[in-house]
């Protein structure tokens, strides 16, 4: 997958919106687009039969890159398209299927959108490479598309277009359809920039709310046991797989694999440095994969370390679990630094796992995945101490086991059910406000970015043929939009 698909997948994803700006001239062009923006919206396309639509759309991309993907509609000809490659244009939006025009589009890297009326017609686009489909006129198509969505191969995209309106989401979405192109209830010639915005921010808010959230996979990694994803700067999804040992980072495009001296279990970030837990002591992880052992922590007999966080002030905080999954054996430790002796600072638990904080540091919520509970203990991040702790859940007629642990921005807990196929959302008091399939059975860890994307790792580790079969991207990476 390259970079522009990438980033177009993702795109269309977070907002489920691509805008048909058809008339839009030059001069108004930026200004109409920017409230595009600032309402949400990250894809847009200036229709052929706009005036001077090639300097449009050249100016727009430029003025936009690396914010929003710019891309051109009414694209009927080969000729079209080559003189669209050298304008910084993303993807070729027709009315109709012309498998010509889709090689074209491919071949200069940009992504076709052909329109079908028709199943031969959409069978035929897939057949030149296309995977987005436009469904054209939409008003129309919606009796039909169900039932095309059932026969379609996974991975195809429909985007329903002409027609459509804000209190159809809901029907159309039912019906299979993934995003929808809006044209003049969006935008007019004449129509000011701030009602553009004003008229996409409805669009947004109603394909929100109207959208259940899904998984998506991102890489089929295939991991044993994927554990403990994390978001670098560069927006790079790094995970580690302990049983190989290696660190996994995948960019968006591919997935460069890291050999590891030992296994680490978990990853987080200290005072700009990355950091994780061997089995019985924290290490600090190079970029190369190198790692610098700390000093070795008293984890008992049979023990090993397994996840862990990090606290606001750069100190390292890791639970333990017993090799034979005995009872009572668990504990965690807490380190200021990788270099710092860790000491025990609570005991008593079966396996300790996904470790979060709550955002004033006041609480370090704990998964114990055998006793299936969620663990709220009262903390003092800079004395290293932690309270008698309470129960936040017990998962009651949750499938599987809990995880991973991770926090979204509103604060709300979510927790990867390992043999439940699934992530949930918990509500403060622990309530169950939505379960998320995901296709793997061993759900294992989970982690937020800035955008509120949810990365997942999963696991193929003790399933056998049948498991397999029906879940067969078990040990790649995931991506909920929350």
């Amino acid at each position: 997958m390259s970079a522009r698909h990438a980033a177009f997948e993702r795109a269309l994803a977070d907002t489920r919106l691509i805008a048909i700006l058809r008339g839009l001239s030059a001069d108004d062009a930026g200004d109409v687009v920017q409230a595009l923006y600032e309402a949400g919206v990250t894809l847009a396309e200036v229709p052929l039969n706009s005036p001077d639509p090639f300097t449009t759309i050249e100016r727009l991309a430029a003025q936009f890159d690396g914010r929003m993907l710019i891309g051109a509609g009414t694209v009927l000809e080969v000729a079209q398209v080559e003189r669209l490659a050298a304008t910084g244009c993303a993807f070729c939006v027709a009315p109709n299927t012309d498998p010509a025009v889709i090689a074209a589009a491919l071949r200069h890297g940009m992504l076709p959108l052909p329109g079908f009326a028709t199943a031969t017609e959409a069978f035929a686009a897939i057949a030149a490479g296309a995977r987005h489909l436009k469904a054209f006129p939409a008003n129309t198509a919606l009796p039909t598309l169900s039932a095309l969505r059932a026969v379609l191969p996974a991975g195809i995209r429909l985007i329903a277009v002409g027609g459509a309106a804000p209190a159809q989401v809901h029907a159309f979405a039912a019906a299979g359809v993934d995003a929808f192109g809006v044209g003049t209830d969006l935008y007019a010639p004449g129509r000011s920039a701030a009602e553009v915005g004003a008229r996409a921010r409805r669009w947004v808010q109603a394909l929100q709310a109207a959208a259940p959230a899904s998984s998506t996979l991102l890489h089929d990694a295939r991991t044993t046991v994927g554990e403990s994803p994390v978001v670098d700067a560069d927006g790079a999804v790094l995970w580690v797989d302990p049983t190989v040992p290696c660190l996994l980072r995948w960019d968006g495009q591919a997935c460069e694999r890291i050999a590891l001296s030992e296994p680490v279990w978990s990853l987080g970030l200290s005072h700009g440095q990355w950091v994780g837990n061997g089995e019985e002591h924290f290490v600090q992880v190079g970029h190369d994969g190198a790692l610098r052992p700390g000093p070795a922590i008293a984890v008992g007999a049979g023990c090993r370390l397994n996840d862990m966080t990090v606290d606001a002030h750069g100190g390292l905080w890791a639970g333990s679990m017993h090799r034979g999954l005995l009872a009572g054996r668990g504990a965690l430790f807490h380190a200021p630094s990788v270099d710092a002796p860790a000491r025990q600072v609570a005991d008593g638990l079966g396996v300790a796992n996904g470790m979060v904080f709550s955002a004033d540091g006041g609480t370090l919520f704990v998964i114990d995945t055998l006793a299936r509970t969620l663990l709220a203990y009262p903390a003092d991040p800079r004395a290293g101490s932690l309270g008698e702790p309470k129960v936040v859940t017990d998962f009651l007629g949750v499938p599987g086991k809990p995880d991973g642990l991770a926090m979204a921005a509103d604060g709300h807990l979510w927790v990867a059910m390992w043999g439940g196929a699934a992530v949930v959302e918990l509500a403060a008091n622990g309530a169950i406000l939505r379960t998320v399939p995901v296709a793997a059975l061993h759900v294992g860890a989970l982690c937020f970015d800035d955008a509120r994307r949810l990365y997942i790792s999963t696991a193929r580790a003790r399933l056998g043929e049948r498991e397999l079969a029906r879940y067969p991207h078990s040990g790649g990476l995931f991506m909920v939009q929350c």
